[in-house]
C-alpha cells in the first residue's frame, strides 16, 4: 500500500514535534500521529480517529508532545481520537456550555405543526436548534417566536440578530422583514420586532490581530435573546466564543441546515450537534417545505441528494416531467448565448440605471463550481464570462482594467471600517458625477452606497463563484459546473445539496453521471466527538 501524500504544513508540524520531543520518543510513531491530525484537522477533522494511524500511544505519551485529558501537550489522546490541543480545549469549553443549557427527558419532534412547537421550546428553554432545507419555514418560526417573546415582555433592545457572514445578516434581516409583513401579527408586535442583524465577530466584539473577543462569559452580551442563521457556516473556535459570550439566564436560538456544506473553517459543530439524540430535547428538524411543492423538480432533487437516492437524483435530472432541472453530460463548457440570456434581464436594467433592478437582475442567473483553480475554476470562468459580458455593458471611457460598468464583485476580506464583510456582493456603476463606483445594498430597502474601486479590501469577479462562497444565497437560476476529476475530495453530497439548493426556480447541471454519483457517495466524516461527550453527561 502506498504512502499517504502530506501537506508541507504538516510536515512543519511533524519537524517540530520532533524538536520537542524526548530523545527516548518513537519518532516514527510520533510522525505518523503528528501528520495524521494535522491532516485532518486541515480538512476540518477535529478529532481525529486513531483506527486510520496504528501507533502505539502509551509510547508516544512518554513523548513530551502528547498527553492525555487535562495535560497542556500540543497532541491531546482521549480514547480512540487525538487533537490538535487548541481544538480538543475548544471542544470541552464548547460540551460545558451545552451542558449547562440542555434539555433532558424530551424527545425531538417528529410529527404534528414542528413550527408550533419550534415555538413552544423556544418560550421555555435557554437553547434551541431549528434545522430545516430552503423553504422549510426557519424564517417564519423565528419571526412568530419573537412575537411571543416581545408579548411576554422582552424589550426589542434586549434581542440580538446575527450570521456569519455580512450577506448571511443581510440575508436574514431581509427575511425577517418580509416574513412579518406576511404573518397576521398585532401591528404593535410587529412593529416592535427587530430587524437588524449583524456579523458573529461584530456582535461579539471582534478584536484585531486577537483570537478572543470583548464578549466573553465576564463581559457577556447585552441580551436576553440571541438568534443566529446559517449556523452551519460556524466553525468550532466561533461557536465557543458564542456560547460563551451569551448570559447563562439568556436563550441562545441556531438556524441552519444540517444537511448543508460544512464551515470553510475548521469544525462542521452545527451538523455535529443535529446529529445524534443528545440533544434531542433542544433540537426541531423542519421536514415540511412550503417553497417546492411535490411536482417541483429543484425539491425532488434535493430530496434525492439529502437522503443519497442515486436512482431519484437520476431520474429526476433526465425526467421531462421537471423541465425546470436540466443535466448536460455530454457538454464541453459553457455557452455564451446562454449567459447572455440568462443575465439578459442584467444588461438591460445596467443599461437603464436603476439600482434596485440591476441587484434583482444579476441574481436571476449564477455560476456555481467547486473549484477556485484550473479550466472550470471560479477563477478561469470570471475572466471568459468578463469577455462574453463586457461587450454588451455600456461603455465607460474612465474606466482601466479591470473595471467597467456592471462589473459585478465579492468581497473577499472583512473591512470593519468601511462595514464591507467577506461575501457582500457590489457592482460598478457611474456614480452622478460620472466617475466608476461599486454599489453595495445598505441593508435597507432601495437604499446602496457608493464606495470608490481603489478603496475596496480584496475583491474577486463575481460572475461565477464557489458553493462554499454561495451559503446563505439564492438565486433564481443557478449553472452548476462539475469538473471531471476522479479524485476531487471537495466535491461530496453535502457541496451538492448546497449547490441545487441555492436554486429558487431553475437549475442547470454540466457534469458526467459518474461525477454525480461519487458526489453522492462521499460524506463528511463527524468532525469532533461532542455527541459522545454530551451523551455520556446526560
Amino acid at each position: 500500500m502506498s504512502q499517504p501524500t502530506y501537506h508541507p504544513l504538516d510536515e512543519q508540524l511533524a519537524s517540530l514535534m520532533y524538536r520537542l520531543a524526548g530523545t527516548a520518543a518513537d519518532t516514527a510513531g510520533l510522525g505518523k500521529l503528528v501528520r495524521h491530525v494535522s491532516a485532518s484537522t486541515r480538512e476540518g477533522i477535529i478529532a481525529a480517529p486513531l483506527v486510520d494511524v496504528p501507533v502505539d500511544v502509551a509510547s508516544l505519551l512518554a513523548s513530551g508532545v502528547v498527553g492525555e485529558p487535562g495535560e497542556y501537550k500540543p497532541l491531546i489522546v482521549e480514547g480512540s481520537h487525538a487533537w490538535l490541543y487548541r481544538y480538543w480545549l475548544y471542544e470541552q469549553r464548547l460540551a460545558q456550555c451545552i451542558r449547562a443549557r440542555r434539555v433532558a427527558g424530551e424527545t425531538s419532534a417528529e410529527v404534528a405543526d414542528l413550527q408550533q412547537i419550534a415555538v413552544e421550546m423556544a418560550l421555555r428553554q435557554r437553547f434551541l436548534i431549528i434545522s430545516g432545507g430552503p423553504g422549510t419555514g426557519k424564517t417564519t418560526t423565528v419571526t412568530r417566536i419573537l412575537a411571543h417573546l416581545l408579548e411576554q415582555g422582552i424589550r426589542p433592545e434586549r434581542i440580538l440578530l446575527a450570521a456569519p457572514t455580512g450577506k448571511a445578516a443581510m440575508r436574514m434581516q431581509e427575511s425577517i422583514r418580509d416574513t412579518k409583513q406576511r404573518l397576521a401579527l398585532p401591528a404593535e408586535i410587529a412593529a416592535s420586532i427587530p430587524e437588524q442583524a449583524s456579523t458573529l465577530h461584530r456582535l461579539l466584539g471582534y478584536i484585531p490581530n486577537r483570537v478572543g473577543f470583548r464578549h466573553t462569559p465576564e463581559n457577556p452580551l447585552p441580551a436576553d435573546v440571541v438568534i443566529v442563521d446559517e449556523a452551519s457556516m460556524i466553525d468550532i473556535s466561533l461557536m465557543t466564543h458564542l456560547f460563551e459570550a451569551v448570559a447563562p439566564q439568556a436563550k441562545l436560538i441556531l438556524l441552519g441546515d444540517k444537511d448543508q456544506l460544512a464551515s470553510v473553517e475548521t469544525g462542521s459543530i452545527f451538523r455535529d450537534l443535529c446529529a445524534g439524540e443528545a440533544l434531542a430535547g433542544n433540537k426541531v428538524v423542519l421536514q415540511k417545505s412550503h417553497r417546492f411543492a411535490a411536482e417541483d423538480g429543484i425539491g425532488q432533487l434535493a430530496q434525492a441528494i439529502r437522503i443519497a437516492d442515486e436512482e431519484r437524483m437520476l431520474e429526476v435530472l433526465t425526467s421531462p416531467a421537471y423541465p425546470e432541472v436540466v443535466l448536460d453530460d455530454g457538454a464541453d463548457g459553457l455557452d455564451a448565448a446562454q449567459l447572455r440570456a440568462g443575465w439578459q434581464a442584467y444588461l438591460q436594467a445596467v443599461q437603464v440605471g436603476d439600482h434596485a433592478a440591476i441587484f434583482a437582475a444579476f441574481n436571476t442567473l449564477r455560476i456555481l463550481t467547486p473549484l477556485r483553480k484550473g479550466r472550470l475554476g471560479v477563477e478561469t470562468l470570471n475572466v471568459w464570462v468578463d469577455g462574453v459580458m463586457q461587450k454588451h455593458l455600456p461603455a465607460h471611457g474612465a474606466a482601466s482594467k479591470p473595471w467597467y460598468v456592471g462589473r459585478p464583485v465579492m468581497v473577499t476580506q472583512n473591512d470593519y471600517r468601511q462595514n464591507l464583510f467577506n461575501g457582500d456582493i457590489g457592482i460598478a456603476l457611474p456614480a452622478s458625477n460620472g466617475e466608476l463606483r461599486v454599489w453595495f445594498p445598505t441593508g435597507e430597502a432601495g437604499k446602496f452606497r457608493a464606495i470608490a474601486p481603489i478603496r475596496l479590501p480584496a475583491h474577486e469577479t463575481a460572475w461565477a463563484m464557489t458553493i462554499h462562497k454561495s451559503q446563505g444565497s439564492e438565486f433564481n437560476h443557478v449553472l452548476l459546473v462539475l469538473p471531471e476529476l476522479d479524485d476531487l475530495p471537495l466535491l461530496g453530497r453535502e457541496l451538492l445539496y448546497t449547490a441545487v439548493t441555492r436554486a429558487k426556480t431553475g437549475i442547470h447541471v454540466l457534469a458526467s453521471r459518474a461525477t454525480l454519483r461519487r458526489a453522492l457517495q462521499q460524506v463528511t466524516p463527524p468532525s469532533s466527538r461532542l455527541q459522545e461527550r454530551l451523551q455520556a453527561s446526560a
